[in-house]
């Protein structure tokens, strides 16, 4: 472990060394600021299909993108070759590109006092030991596990994949702001074939961790699959109508990607989003509560600093169904006036919560009585002005808290803003996997197109 930790900050380190001297070099070319950003990955992923190895990746990128300011005008390119001929010739391009470009009072770095200086250890980095033999090992049980368990209704496995890598991120300004920024990643994934009557379905299954120790078993991953494929068997459509619909803890996860997006400053600035000034306004039903800490240990969303090397803090998103902030980068904030909240990265761990109405999923069925339960959806069709919604989805029909059958070929719409105001309820199913931590939830009266 010493020698790997040793070998990563040297690493980090030398990377460090190579943003000092692009931004002094920068400024010594005219550059009135400068700012870059260095991405490094190494590591593998090898997949397998019909027990047999298909593919082995081996990924060792580099890459860097420099901005230069000038007299307020910009300019930015990126490079793959971190030779120092190659970044000088980049960082002169740069400042080339700027003398042509519009001036614009809102670009600039971050201000100094916005800027990072404190930095807890999040454990996010870990010596997971995978070579292509051990990564072929996982996926290829995963495969044959799938293939000796002899599910009925399970066809066949689709494919099983197993991958480990370690990302290095550096951020560096002339404000000086200079560090870097290391996360290893590993997971694995099997996607199951179901067949009924002569029609087929495919489900998948995954984990994701930070430490090879955190990942699922692959028994674990392989039930996962089984329930997620067997439950799509037999499935047939609804009739057109009002229902009440629950969004699994995965399905929900799109809706609180628009909700993100919708509350992003850029898209704020620019106009495009239903919840244009709605700041310290209703957007959530009064009973939810978002609130995000970028401080947690292994967490797939946690960071000390965004892109624009600005802090980051815990603090509500929403409170009580009301907007505390829109997610602001540096350039963002400035276009409305604002101050950065250490959003240029996008969002962080998430944790909704829902006041006096979090049930389990069972206590939920039962609660609702009867609905549909989506679990997958597809299609893009949301748009972020008008709120409107229409999206194709997937789950299944219930009654009296139980599963009747198995629903698909339908399609739910609504209007985005309707739908996070009547948010009802919350079920505990909360999955670590994800970045935003929620639980299936509960939106009656929505509109479905079947039959």
């Amino acid at each position: 472990m010493s020698s790997f930790k040793e070998d990563l900050s040297a690493e980090e380190s030398r990377l460090e060394q190579v943003s000092s001297e692009v931004v002094q070099f920068a400024l010594s070319n005219g550059a009135d600021e400068c700012e870059l950003n260095i991405g490094a990955v190494k590591g593998l992923s090898v997949s397998c299909r019909d027990q047999d190895v298909e593919n082995i990746e081996f990924n060792r990128d580099n890459g860097m993108s420099i901005t230069v300011y000038k007299d307020k005008r910009s300019g930015v390119v990126s490079t793959n070759d971190l030779s120092k001929e190659s970044i000088r010739e980049a960082v002169l391009s740069a400042i080339n590109l700027a003398k042509y470009s519009d001036p614009d009072p809102c670009s600039g770095l971050a201000d100094k006092e916005l800027i990072c200086n404190s930095f807890r250890d999040l454990n996010l980095v870990f010596e997971n030991n995978v070579d292509a033999d051990y990564a072929a090992s996982k996926a290829l049980e995963l495969d044959k596990m799938a293939e000796e368990q002899k599910v009925e209704g399970i066809k066949k496995s689709d494919g099983s994949s197993f991958s480990s890598y370690l990302y290095t991120t550096v951020i560096a300004n002339s404000n000086g702001f200079n560090k870097a920024r290391s996360a290893s990643s590993v997971s694995a994934d099997i996607t199951l074939l179901g067949e009924s009557d002569g029609k087929m379905q495919r489900a998948s299954s995954s984990s994701i961790a930070r430490a090879l120790e955190d990942i699922y078993s692959p028994q674990k991953i392989l039930d996962e699959a089984f329930e997620k494929t067997l439950l799509k068997l037999n499935s047939r459509k609804l009739n057109t109508g009002k229902y009440n619909v629950i969004f699994t803890r995965s399905a929900v996860q799109s809706l609180w990607g628009n909700f993100s997006s919708a509350i992003s400053g850029g898209t704020i600035y620019r106009n495009r989003s239903f919840l244009c000034n709605s700041l310290g306004k209703q957007v959530l039903s009064d009973k939810v509560t978002i609130y995000e800490d970028p401080f947690v240990l292994k967490g797939l969303g946690s960071r000390n600093f965004d892109s624009d090397g600005v802090r980051v803090c815990a603090s509500d998103i929403v409170k009580d169904g009301m907007l505390e902030q829109y997610l602001l980068s540096v350039y963002s904030a400035r276009k409305l006036g604002l101050q950065s909240n250490g959003h240029a990265s996008g969002t962080h761990n998430w944790y909704i919560s829902f006041k006096d109405a979090t049930y389990s999923f069972d206590e939920l069925l039962s609660k609702v009585g009867e609905g549909v339960v989506v679990t997958g959806l597809m299609g893009q069709g949301i748009d972020l002005v008008s709120g409107n919604y229409s999206r194709g989805a997937e789950g299944y029909y219930f009654k009296d808290g139980k599963f009747v059958h198995s629903v698909d070929g339908i399609t739910i719409a609504g209007n985005l803003r309707d739908m996070f105001l009547n948010m009802e309820a919350m079920a505990d199913d909360f999955d670590e996997r994800y970045k935003v931590q929620t639980g299936s939830i509960f939106i009656p009266d929505m509109t479905i197109s079947g039959n």
